[in-house]
């Protein structure tokens, strides 16, 4: 009975950064078919309690002493080749920010974010360069409630900063478990998930656009339901790809933007998807019609 005791206390936690996606998740939605699969994206925990608990660990939940493919230049970090088109996500600065982790193992415990600005293709997140994130209510960290589910919750980013074109930045979850008593965070099973994203006053389509894709854009409707599981995966939800060509950073002048139609857009003025507040450049008003949870919002 105690063996058996010791073994559930180390069992394994699961979770994963849905949205954004993060760089393990990604791939597995159609647009982003370029990008290679991870299938064991859930599990990013560096190795596990016995590798961190000196508390060493990849930026983005690789082993400390490993491969670091979920880093920026690694098999899934892949914004250095793919530029744009690797973007899961566009925001406003000092936006708030949608947020869904998926737990598919519960081990009680906290969620932190953090941003690093990356200001060209070739420089690499670092631990030092996360700035801690808050919530609307100034809360850094988020504490897990029970269940095994898909949590939503917001953070705010920054407002002095912007990230496009050839810049970009990494939003990172941090998850620390709490269901082992006495031993401190590093005695904790930890997880780290990093997704890439711009922060642009552009994200809404002002200013000169990008040229869409020539290729129909073809996002599923409904939100994901990945498991845990050595099979294929097979998630059903997509979020819509960004433009393939880098978004123009902002004149140091910016012309007003245009306001979008009345009705649910927000401040968008492009492609708007309602679930997660998203707007997306360099869409046509017919790509963006031919999916019926989109909402185009630019001009008539």
């Amino acid at each position: 009975m105690l063996a058996f005791s010791g073994l559930i206390q180390h069992a394994d936690a699961h979770g994963r950064l849905l949205v954004p996606p993060h760089r393990g998740y990604i791939g597995k939605l159609p647009q982003f078919s370029f990008i290679p699969k991870d299938y064991s994206d859930h599990g990013l925990n560096a190795g596990g309690i016995s590798q961190t608990s000196g508390g060493q660990h990849g930026v983005c939940g690789d082993p400390f002493s490993g491969v670091r493919d979920h880093e920026t230049g690694g098999m899934y970090g892949t914004f250095p080749t793919n530029g744009a088109k690797a973007i899961g996500g566009c925001y406003a600065p000092g936006a708030t920010v949608d947020i869904q982790i998926q737990i598919t193992a519960n081990h009680k415990g906290f969620f932190e974010f953090g941003l690093c600005k990356l200001n060209g293709k070739a420089d690499k997140e670092t631990e030092e360069c996360f700035q801690s994130l808050a919530q609307p209510n100034g809360e850094k960290q988020w504490q897990l409630p029970a269940g095994a589910q898909t949590f939503s919750m917001q953070y705010k980013l920054p407002s002095g900063v912007t990230c496009d074109g050839d810049s970009h930045c990494v939003l990172r979850w941090w998850y620390a478990g709490g269901n082992n008593p006495g031993v401190g965070i590093n005695g904790q099973e930890q997880f780290w998930n990093c997704a890439d994203i711009y922060i642009s006053n552009n994200c809404g389509g002002n200013g000169p656009s990008p040229n869409p894709s020539s290729a129909k854009p073809t996002p599923s409707t409904s939100l994901p339901n990945p498991e845990p599981s050595s099979q294929k995966p097979q998630p059903s939800q997509s979020t819509p790809a960004p433009s393939k060509n880098p978004v123009p950073s902002p004149s140091s002048n910016p012309s007003p933007a245009p306001q979008p139609p009345s009705g649910d857009c927000g401040s968008c003025s492009n492609c708007y998807y309602a679930p997660t507040k998203s707007c997306f450049v360099g869409w046509t008003s017919a790509q963006c019609s031919s999916v019926s949870t989109y909402k185009w919002c630019g001009k008539a």
